[in-house]
């Protein structure tokens, strides 16, 4: 792409009437019995996969590796993309893309270092725990995200549905 810089104003004035969505990345990373990874945020309810908001100018698989980083302390290079995920919410939430890597198995010497200024625990979790701990649609993902592992796919989600 161009750069802003060089855009004519007409081009400029059109961008900015393009939608803005949420991107986030997170990484499943799971324990020898199959569990997930999840962390308790303390800025909302439920659990959250480790992962977060992509900055902008970054790309996915790099947010991923950076939230790895920072709210875990591990750095943990991404796998395979398990999952890519449109969900359409009404405002004040709004269009966001997710995008799940595959974070392997959390090796039995590995040491957790929460982010205490956004996290105050980590568990693993496992399948039959998903709803509980992430919600309805935070379990479909999940859930999906395995399945694409186990399938060696990338699986796609509109609101929950997957698409072929």
């Amino acid at each position: 792409m161009e750069k802003l810089e060089d855009l004519s104003p007409v081009s400029r004035e059109y961008f900015r009437t393009l939608p803005r969505r949420r991107v986030a990345a997170g990484l499943v990373i799971r324990n020898n019995e199959g569990c997930v990874l999840a962390v308790k945020p303390n800025y909302k309810e439920g659990w959250l996969l480790p992962g977060g908001t992509v900055d902008p100018g970054e790309a996915p698989r790099t947010a991923a590796r950076r939230e790895g980083r920072e709210e875990l302390g591990l750095d943990i290079e991404p796998g395979a993309l398990l999952l890519i995920a449109h969900s359409a919410f009404p405002d004040p939430v709004g269009d966001g893309l997710v995008f799940l890597y595959d974070g392997r198995s959390l090796p039995d010497d590995a040491r957790i270092i929460l982010q205490e200024e956004e996290l105050t625990e980590w568990k693993f979790v496992a399948p039959s725990e998903f709803e509980e701990y992430f919600g309805s649609h935070g379990a479909v993902h999940v859930g999906s995200a395995l399945t694409g592992l186990a399938e060696g796919r990338t699986l796609e989600l509109e609101d929950g549905v997957e698409l072929v």
